[in-house]
């Protein structure tokens, strides 16, 4: 399991690089898996280092600290690439209902899917209208119209929109009503986000109340309780 995820991320990872050229990630520009890997390493020996010779500075054995803040720098840019996957793909989640409501009044409109999707991309800037544009880019470069779609499903790293896009080619090509078939998917999806965002609303509501817990309901027991310990002691 820990093997799969790991290829996934990898994958993920590439698909990232491939499409924007290069991540940023404090001051340097990351082009390939091997670069992020040894920047990795090279922020984890130099955090070592730092934390070690600080230690021989003010005369204290830091090596144990030293080891530990060397394993967190050393996963430090790793959640921060997943971190970056993971908003991409949502970006694409949050303005896809909107632009599959837009497609849907296109076609009813008569335009055709082409026609549709060209109109978009030229009209709109969203992370999924760049995603349109990037696929008449691909076709103009002589990729199929299956092969177009593919490249930005997988680029757009986000589930709901591959599903989009391999829902609105199949129906265009078996004869069915893709109009139906886009309101379907809209309402879907706008259930779905909304079903999302109550469930974080309830656990930030939970969490608050944690905070609450221990930020204020125990600060106010311990002043209350404080005067009370010394005569407590004359009782046992």
């Amino acid at each position: 399991m820990n093997i799969r995820n790991s290829v996934s991320s990898t994958s993920k990872f590439e698909t990232l690089l491939e499409d924007s050229g290069y991540i940023r990630f404090a001051g340097f520009k990351i082009r390939s898996l091997e670069g992020f890997q040894l920047l990795r390493y090279t922020i984890s020996v130099t955090v070592l280092i730092a934390v070690l010779f600080s230690g021989i500075i003010f005369s204290k054995n830091t090596f144990i600290y030293s080891l530990a803040a060397s394993l967190v720098s050393f996963f430090i840019p790793s959640e921060y690439i997943k971190r970056l996957i993971k908003r991409k793909g949502k970006l694409v989640l949050i303005n896809l209902p909107d632009i599959i409501d837009l497609l849907a009044s296109l076609l009813k409109a008569g335009l055709t899917l082409e026609q549709a999707i060209s109109y978009l991309a030229d009209n709109y800037k969203n992370p999924v209208c760049r995603l349109l544009k990037i696929y008449r880019l691909k076709v103009f470069e002589g990729l199929s119209r299956d092969e177009a779609f593919n490249y930005i499903g997988r680029i757009s790293l986000c589930n709901e929109f591959k599903s989009f896009i391999k829902v609105i080619y199949q129906a265009e090509i078996m004869g069915n009503p893709v109009v139906k078939v886009l309101k379907d998917m809209s309402r879907t999806y706008r259930n779905n986000q909304r079903d999302f965002l109550k469930m974080r609303a309830e656990r930030l509501e939970s969490n608050l109340i944690v905070v609450i817990f221990v930020f204020i309901f125990l600060p106010m027991l311990a002043v209350f309780l404080l005067p009370v310990i010394p005569q407590l002691k004359f009782l046992f």
